[in-house]
């Protein structure tokens, strides 16, 4: 009995002892399965979208940028699984839209040119504009000479957000901006002002894309899941 009692007593010591260190050990969690980068000209903050993102895709390390050229950085020096952002904004970067974004059948979507002023084709070049950034600063003007359909490439001034381009408008630092045509109604209802609004054939700009850097399989089954909700606040409704 002393025999049978002394191991009860050790089994009880160890078991206590056991109990401790997993009490005193610092928690452990697993790592994400992937990782994914997104630059996005959206309304939302860079912190909103990124939690909507997130929720949407467990097991997946969601980061929004707010500007460009942090997107940059990052994808350069820790480069994820997989980066999305609108497809002039890959071709700056040298990759390729391995998964394409659609909405209502079409890969691109249109631009408006949005004044405070009358506008005539013939004075495009002349102009000042402004945008949200989507390549990089030296190339920003010939890119959108290309969605004017003009051959000199005009002063512009880069923005971070929609919200911005008000601004510009507002303080009259741009005589006109390049608005897309999904945020027109938003654009207006937050100003008094009155605009005139050209819609040019040339203005067509990509919609958002994903580049895959690895662990495509993982990660490209999580981005065909998101709801219609996030892909609302993408700018598309599909992937291809």
């Amino acid at each position: 009995m002393r025999g049978v009692k002394r191991i009860s007593v050790l089994l009880a010591a160890a078991l206590l002892f056991g109990c401790c260190l997993l009490l005193l050990s610092p928690p452990t969690t697993a790592g994400p399965d992937a990782t994914l980068y997104v630059y996005a000209v959206t309304p939302l903050r860079a912190r909103a979208l990124e939690q909507k993102i997130e929720e949407s895709m467990p097991g997946v390390d969601v980061t929004v940028f707010g500007k460009l050229s942090d997107f940059k950085t990052a994808l350069e020096a820790n480069p994820p699984d997989a980066a999305l952002s609108p497809r002039p904004v890959l071709a700056s970067l040298n990759r390729t839209a391995d998964l394409q974004g659609i909405k209502a059948g079409s890969d691109a979507e249109q631009y408006l040119l949005v004044a405070t002023r009358p506008l005539a084709k013939e004075m495009l070049s002349s102009l000042r504009y402004g945008m949200v950034d989507l390549v990089e600063r030296k190339s920003l003007p010939r890119f959108v000479a290309g969605l004017l359909g003009v051959n000199d490439a005009p002063e512009v001034q880069r923005v971070t957000k929609i919200e911005d381009l008000l601004q510009l408008l507002q303080f009259q630092t741009a005589d006109a901006v390049l608005l897309p045509e999904r945020f027109r109604s938003d654009f207006e209802s937050k100003s008094k002002m009155t605009f005139t609004i050209l819609s040019l054939s040339t203005a067509k700009v990509g919609l958002v894309a994903v580049t895959f850097l690895s662990e495509r399989p993982s990660i490209e089954n999580a981005i065909r899941k998101l709801p219609k909700h996030v892909l609302a606040d993408l700018g598309v409704d599909e992937w291809k």
